[in-house]
């Protein structure tokens, strides 16, 4: 499996740049460890790279030390980087000089911007020698890792837009099935009815989000416009320089959202970490945000549960999603055992994903996801459907999880929520911004 010389040196300013493009991040100086080799008492060395941190960066340590105990011989070395673009960036010039990692962590919806010089191909026999195969994986992540017809990522999980439910709350407002679920909401009008009823138990707002962050805008933003059928298409490299979108799709997306934000369903001036805050306090009888605040809501106490994103404009509850997974970065020379040792990891960390999945995260490999263990995790797997619908960023090179792209849809987005701005408004705004980052012209 080593590298084809021609490709050996590939690594150019243009690959670097695809890898920071989607966001400029300061550099470090901080000495970082660099490509697997041979341990001075004379083990394997395996280096890999990730971003977690918080209860992510500790199930993650659980994930390497299950490795190191099936795998006492390898000196592995995890490094922790700054998540978004310090991370990209820094990953991004470590294999342009030669010292990258053997394995890393990548958002899926980020591959593109890294593109095919900075990360090496899956082999399809390693993993299946290691009995992985590709229909072991949810489709809409598979298509997302998957470029040119080559592999390049393989998926640990889906992380989607959840809506989260203080049992609670939702009990008193009439909300609850009769198997103490939350009963079906399956229109915006049926969603945002139970926001205003919520709102009349705790005499505040009804759902918890963030209005003015924006992950959490885009989310939902994402959600909602893949539900009504809304694209966004972006120029192949023609002599266009305008984004092709559904601006009537936007514009009802961003309707809905301004509809929710009248600081009696939701608030008009949440920021981030108020969100799951209101709902840990009880000051909101839902919460729309990631999985990952599994752990806030769990610490809190409260009586909660929560379920898949609902579809709210027809008849698949599509929603945004991105996808933790690992790549291979090129090597200035690929040594066959410590790639070896790569595969052997990311493998091992796949089948070990039980512990991640109790921290919120969907587990993309099949017999982790389907397995009894998970299936009984409460309330993690309730919402192990998104998977299969999960809406992934656009395909360009300055979109993706904490991107430019999503930094100023944010913007925008805020600008409605708040009502600063019309829905129309908002969407042109997006939409022209948009088409001025293109007329910039790609950087790859």
């Amino acid at each position: 499996m080593t590298m084809d010389p021609a490709r050996r040196r590939g690594l150019s300013r243009r690959s670097f740049l695809r890898a920071s493009a989607a966001g400029a991040g300061a550099l470090g100086a901080t000495s970082l460890a660099g490509c697997g080799g041979v341990a001075a008492g004379g083990g394997p060395q395996l280096a890999y790279w990730n971003f977690f941190t918080g209860g992510d960066g500790g199930r993650m340590v659980d994930l390497i030390d299950s490795y190191r105990a099936e795998a006492p011989d390898v000196d592995v070395t995890a490094t922790t980087l700054e998540w978004g673009s310090p991370y990209y960036t820094k990953l991004a010039m470590a294999v342009e000089g030669g010292r990258g990692p053997d394995l890393a962590t990548l958002h899926a919806s980020r591959l593109e911007t890294f593109g095919l010089n900075l990360v090496d191909s899956w082999d399809l026999g390693e993993l299946e020698a290691r009995g992985v195969t590709l229909d072991q994986f949810p489709q809409p992540a598979l298509e997302r890792v998957t470029l040119d017809g080559e592999l390049k990522a393989l998926p640990l999980d889906t992380h989607p837009l959840v809506l989260f439910y203080n049992t609670r709350i939702c009990e008193e407002a009439g909300l609850l099935a009769s198997d103490g679920s939350l009963a079906p909401l399956d229109s915006a009008e049926a969603f945002l009815d139970a926001g205003r009823r919520a709102a009349e138990v705790t005499g505040d707002n009804g759902i918890a989000y963030g209005t003015n962050d924006a992950l959490a805008s885009f989310m939902l933003f994402w959600s909602v416009f893949n539900q009504l059928g809304g694209q966004m298409v972006f120029p192949d490299g023609s002599a266009s320089t305008s984004v092709e979108v559904d601006r009537d799709a936007m514009v009802s997306a961003m309707d809905f959202i301004a509809t929710m934000c009248d600081d009696t369903i939701a608030s008009r001036s949440q920021d981030g970490a108020g969100a799951p805050a209101a709902f840990a306090s009880e000051q909101a009888g839902f919460l729309l945000i990631g999985p990952w605040e599994v752990a806030t809501a769990q610490t809190a106490g409260i009586p909660f549960s929560m379920t898949q994103f609902p579809a709210l404009y027809g008849d698949t509850a599509y929603c945004r999603a991105d996808s933790h997974s690992f790549v291979l970065p090129t090597q200035a020379s690929t040594d066959p055992e410590t790639r070896g040792l790569a595969y052997d990891m990311a493998v091992a960390l796949l089948r070990n994903s039980l512990s991640w999945a109790e921290g919120g995260h969907i587990p993309a490999l099949s017999e982790v996801a389907e397995s009894p263990e998970y299936l009984a995790l409460d309330p993690q797997s309730n919402y192990r459907g998104a998977a299969d619908v999960a809406a992934f960023d656009p395909e360009i090179y300055f979109a993706g999880s904490g991107s430019t792209f999503m930094s100023r849809a944010g913007q925008s987005l805020q600008g409605v929520g708040t009502g600063a701005l019309t829905p129309e408004q908002g969407a042109d705004d997006l939409i022209g911004w948009i088409d001025d980052q293109l007329a910039l012209g790609s950087p790859l």
